[in-house]
């Protein structure tokens, strides 16, 4: 990627990062980015630093950079990632033990979720305004999110390229790392804790 490029990819993430409401955070699939500047989490900065530079070494795909598509075609999308991703967190019981609240930021879009250990698994919460106390939080972009659960991208890298931050204590921390790097968890099985998920728009 040329360098000129490079700097507006960077300048594009820096306003997805960082283009939030003033009173509760609007994601990009209610239409709109926000109209007030604020950091969605103390490592979001990092992440799309870390992504854009990612991007333009050709370590992660261009889609990774590219808009969102808003409204519902996009949210159900979202959340079928947040869905892969519950299966893969269940397969490893450690991970229900040491982190049973877990919050997900996707920067591209601003969109939190929330999963919350439950029996077999995570209930999942979409749209929700941010983490709660106490929550692990994961810090990525959809498509790198995909890109690992679908095997494209290893974990390893994805977490040694900054384009995956997990904030959290050692130990926690380490039994979500567990997590993803398993293969055992397929991203076809149906899963007790997937239930299906309304697109909401938050009231503002």
């Amino acid at each position: 990627m040329r360098p000129q490029l490079s700097v507006v990819a960077g300048l594009t993430l820096f306003f997805a990062v960082f283009v939030s409401p003033q009173t509760g955070m609007a994601c990009g699939f209610d239409g709109r980015l926000g109209d007030g500047f604020s950091a969605m989490h103390p490592k979001s900065l990092a992440v799309a630093f870390a992504l854009s530079d990612a991007v333009a070494s050709g370590v992660v795909s261009r889609a990774a950079i590219a808009p969102i598509e808003p409204g519902p075609k996009g949210y159900w999308r979202a959340a079928g990632r947040i869905q892969s991703l519950e299966r893969r967190l269940a397969a490893t019981p450690e991970t229900l033990i040491l982190a049973p609240k877990i919050s997900v930021l996707f920067i591209d879009s601003q969109l939190w979720s929330r999963l919350a250990a439950s029996a077999g698994g995570y209930d999942i919460e979409m749209h929700v305004a941010g983490p709660a106390p106490g929550d692990v939080v994961v810090v990525t972009n959809e498509t790198v999110l995909a890109s690992v659960l679908d095997g494209a991208l290893a974990p390893q890298s994805a977490l040694d390229l900054g384009v995956i931050a997990i904030d959290a204590e050692q130990s926690v921390a380490k039994a979500v790392r567990k997590a993803l790097f398993s293969a055992t968890a397929s991203t076809t099985e149906k899963s007790a804790a997937a239930k299906p998920i309304p697109f909401v728009r938050r009231k503002r």
